[in-house]
């Protein structure tokens, strides 16, 4: 495993970068305890929810939604044990992230109740309803995923669950918008709305658009803890943010969080064939178990301008608007472990010319986008292209980021890392050969 050089310095800001949000020094003691009196109301407010939460859970099972008392108990332990040198924590940043961990548990018999309300209402429905030959797009962080899942999700012969969709997994609660908010915040309202909350050099590293799918991970990150594993040092980051190492968590709550999101959106849209996108390759196996007959498909771009683009987009990434950014050391530390075990697992896992695995070359994919395409339908998908699947790639605006430092810049030797991975590079560079079905 490479590491980091010892004696390099990671300046949190540099001339001509945006300046970190959040709140710096003694000042964040304010919002500390604003924030703590509402904790305290709110787990006053919540507190009457419980015993009904208590009485559906006799008869259902734990909502996925909801984080492991296990996790939230190593979160808060971490939090107060994390070594205090630099970047190191404050007293002051150590109460915020506590009070964030216990917000989660004082919202637990709400999501809970939110997610119970579905199978009360629609239980037998859902149940009923049968996923046949889903398709996943399980590919690395900034691989190009994204743009090739848009062009997937046009086809109306598949359904994919939107951000919004996935972020609140509740169909009543996509119903009631539906027929109350939804007539009178038009689309592009709600559009203009989201991409205006986020910090302008997250947003020309990420085309966010509610409305459409996005990386499926954050169905899950966004009802439990791990996000803020980043704020908790390099090692413990990594385990929060590894989406390749099968856990419970992985492999039991994300598989039911995502067949059950599934059925929803198919009971909706008879006849369809599920489409999911992400990064979700620690449940590869337990989804091939839970769905037989899926395809699985990837697109693999050379690590190295990857892993950038991920340390940048992920310090972009508004996680906690108060404490601010990642530190950098502890991100690029993090960042690392996880993308090096990611590439691992991912050329073991889908290397092994299995019909049902489908590789796609990221240098293909921009290079000929057609050709790309009609293979994609053709060996994942098993149709003909349909027209919709545009020919080329729409012309992209060249920019130079508003945050963009390199590997060198980061403490990272580009060379050690291409010898870490240099069997993935060589598979990078290669055609892959799959056969067909």
């Amino acid at each position: 495993m490479i590491a980091l050089r010892p004696d390099f310095a990671l300046p949190e800001h540099r001339a001509g970068e945006p300046r970190p949000w959040g709140v710096r020094g003694p000042a964040l003691w304010g919002p500390v305890l604003a924030n703590g009196f509402a904790l305290l109301v709110a787990l006053v407010a919540t507190a009457t929810l419980w015993p009904l939460y208590g009485l559906f859970r006799l008869r259902y099972a734990r909502p996925p939604v909801l984080a492991r008392w296990s996790q939230v108990w190593r979160y808060l332990v971490q939090t107060w044990t994390v070594c205090p040198g630099p970047p190191g924590l404050s007293v002051a940043q150590r109460v915020w992230l506590s009070e964030q961990i216990v917000w989660k548990v004082a919202l637990f018999p709400v999501g809970g109740l939110a997610w119970l309300v579905d199978e009360v209402l629609d239980g037998r429905a859902l149940d009923a309803v049968h996923i046949e030959r889903p398709i996943f797009e399980i590919s690395a962080g900034r691989s190009g995923s994204t743009q090739l899942a848009r062009y997937l999700e046009a086809d109306p012969a598949l359904v994919a669950p939107s951000l919004l969709q996935f972020s609140f997994p509740y169909r009543w609660l996509w119903r009631l918008v539906g027929a109350t908010l939804g007539r009178v915040l038009s689309r592009e309202r709600v559009t203009a709305l989201f991409e205006r909350a986020l910090p302008a050099e997250f947003r020309e590293r990420h085309e966010g658009d509610p409305f459409r799918t996005d990386t499926y991970d954050a169905a899950l990150y966004l009802n439990h803890l791990n996000p803020l594993g980043l704020y908790l040092g390099g090692e413990f980051g990594a385990e929060a943010f590894s989406t390749s190492t099968p856990t419970p968590q992985w492999e039991e709550d994300f598989v039911r969080l995502l067949q059950r999101t599934g059925q929803k959106l198919l009971l909706d849209a008879p006849g369809r064939r599920l489409f999911v996108k992400g990064h979700f390759l620690a449940a590869a196996d337990a989804l091939e178990r839970q769905f037989p007959d899926a395809q699985f498909l990837t697109m693999i771009r050379r690590p190295e301008a990857r892993f950038q683009s991920a340390i940048n987009y992920l310090r972009a990434n508004p996680i906690d608007m108060a404490l601010g950014p990642v530190p950098w050391s502890w991100l690029t530390a993090a960042t690392l472990r996880c993308e090096i075990a990611y590439c691992h697992r991912e050329r073991a896992w889908f290397g092994v010319g299995r019909p049902n695995r489908c590789v796609v070359r990221f240098d293909d994919y921009v290079r000929d986008l057609q050709g790309t395409m009609e293979r994609v339908y053709r060996e994942c998908i098993g149709t003909e292209m349909p027209p919709h699947v545009p020919r080329t790639h729409p012309p992209r605006r060249r920019h130079t980021y508003l945050l963009d430092r390199s590997l060198p810049d980061l403490g990272v030797d580009p060379a050690e890392l291409r010898a870490e991975l240099v069997d993935y590079e060589a598979w990078c560079a290669a055609e892959p050969k799959i056969p067909r079905p």
